[in-house]
Formats: structure tokens, sequence, C-alpha cells
């Protein structure tokens, strides 16, 4: 019998760390500093090519003229050149959407959803001029991004700090945190949430991303990767925040069936490094109790 039982033993431990190995292989994060890991295209086009036109902008709320509640969600895993691609980015953008429409009651009409080679510089920042020219100071406000993120080693957009992290859009330009700083500086809602799930996200939080009225969540620290899986086929901040935490309700700390912002992100930090000690959430929190969406 005991001839038997170690075989047994044996085999189980082999089969564990091909498990462990295959599950670490499957890792891989979504960035590079620049410009060395990732190409940098400084002349994107300026040409708006996403229709805004068929987002819904006849709907009132009672601050006359502003919807009730918009977004804007990108999500880029097919970048223009595959050895920057990655891989579930587009899925983290469908997953906000659907948990947005599904569980929080957003109509889709009112969200614009940026993929891939939609997700171009241009329309980037139309789509965050969208959001200010169609919300008002009652407007619940969602802007997600998930894609690559990177780094500089110096000033590069003239805001003061010694280095500065970016988003990159489709065609691999840059959109800095201090020119984000002054896009959403411009938002009157008092009921925005701003996510990144990009390498050094934790950068992303100059004050105009963050500030009054608005929660801004990272999906690590400003010196962290952000890191995707196939083993649940999304970024791992937006799979515990977005799909467990809000669309499976497992962020509901107080039972009232409402997941808040500040639950889901509360979850999602506690959560993580059960999956991934490598990353570690970050939340900046203007609001004045919690956010509701």
């Amino acid at each position: 019998m005991k001839r038997r039982i170690i075989p047994l033993l044996v085999l189980c431990v082999i089969g564990s760390l091909l498990l462990s190995f295959s599950v670490q292989a499957a890792v891989t994060h979504r960035g590079g500093v620049t410009p060395d890991n990732l190409p940098w295209n400084r002349n994107p086009s300026r040409q708006v090519t996403y229709d805004f036109s068929t987002v819904n902008t006849k709907e009132t709320s009672t601050t006359g003229t502003a919807l009730a509640k918009l977004a804007l969600v990108i999500g880029i895993s097919d970048y223009s050149g595959t050895s920057s691609d990655l891989n579930y980015c587009d899925d983290d953008a469908y997953e906000v959407y659907n948990t947005l429409v599904n569980v929080y009651g957003f109509p889709s009409n009112n969200i614009v959803l940026l993929i891939d080679s939609d997700a171009t510089d241009a329309n980037i920042r139309a789509g965050i001029d969208w959001l200010i020219s169609n919300s008002g100071p009652d407007s619940i406000v969602v802007f997600a991004y998930s894609g690559h993120g990177s780094r500089s080693n110096t000033d590069v957009d003239g805001d003061g700090e010694r280095a500065d992290e970016c988003i990159i859009p489709w065609e691999l330009s840059r959109i800095w945190d201090g020119e984000l700083a002054n896009l959403f500086s411009q938002l009157t809602s008092n009921k925005v949430w701003i996510s990144f799930d990009s390498c050094y996200a934790g950068g992303m939080n100059d004050p105009g991303i963050t500030g009054p009225g608005k929660v801004v969540t990272m999906a690590c620290a400003e010196n962290e990767l952000s890191y995707e899986s196939s083993s649940i086929q999304n970024g791992y901040y937006t799979y515990l925040m977005v799909e467990l935490g809000m669309r499976q309700g497992k962020a509901d700390a107080n039972g009232d069936g409402i997941v808040t912002v500040e639950e889901a992100f509360t979850y999602c930090k506690n959560e993580m490094p059960k999956y991934n000690r490598r990353q570690k959430p970050q939340m900046s929190d203007g609001v004045s109790g919690d956010l509701q969406l």
C-alpha cells in the first residue's frame, strides 16, 4: 500500500507544479517604459472618425439638457503593430459596458464604446469632449480605459512633475496625465468615476483627473505594471472590480443590493493578493460618501 501511495503523492506534487507554471505563463503585463519598449507615434491623425451623432443626446435630466448617465469606455487589445498587441483589454471594455447597462441602468445609447482601431488619439479626446458637453452637475459620468500605459523620464507635458504617465491610443501616440487633467477639469458633474486598467496607472492622480466629485480607481501603483491573464480572460483589476465586485455583486459589503464604486474598489484591493501580488490597486476619492452609479 505504501509503495502505491508514494508514487501518487509524487504525481500530485508534479501536477501542482505544472499547473502553477501554466497559470504563471498565462500572465502578461500591459506596458513599457517610454521610449524603449513601445513605439511612439508622435504625429497621430487629428481627424475624428467616430460618429458621435449616433449617441443619444436627446435625453434630459433635471438639469435640463444634460444626460443623466453617460460613459466613455475604451479597450485596446489590437494595436497598430502586432508586437504591441495585448489580449483582453477589449474584453475589459465590454465587461464595463455590460455592467453599466445591465447592473446600473445606463442607456446603451449613452455610452461611447471605443474598441481597438476606433480608439484613436483624436477619437479619445473627442470622446472626453463629448462627456464634458453632454453632462451637468447632476449627471453620473464614467470614463474607463483599458490598454497600454507608459511613462516618461522627464516632464513631457509641462505639468511640473519630474516624470509623467500616459495612456496609449491605438496608433501608439501618447495622451499624458497633464493633458487628461486639463480635459477632465472641465467636467461639471459631481458624480464621476474614472478608471484606468493600465501600467503605471497610479500616476494618473494629477489634480483635474482627481478632485471634488471624482472617484479615480487605478489598477496598480505608479511604479507598477498592470497584468492580464488567459485564466480569467481579463485584466486582474477589471475582473475583480467590475466582473466579480460589481456584476456578480460580491463587493456588496453592507448587503443593500447596491455596489458602490468604493465598495467595488475595496473588494478588488483585498482580493488582488490572491490573484497577483505584483500590482496594488490605488484610489483617489473626492466624493462625499460613496459613489453610486
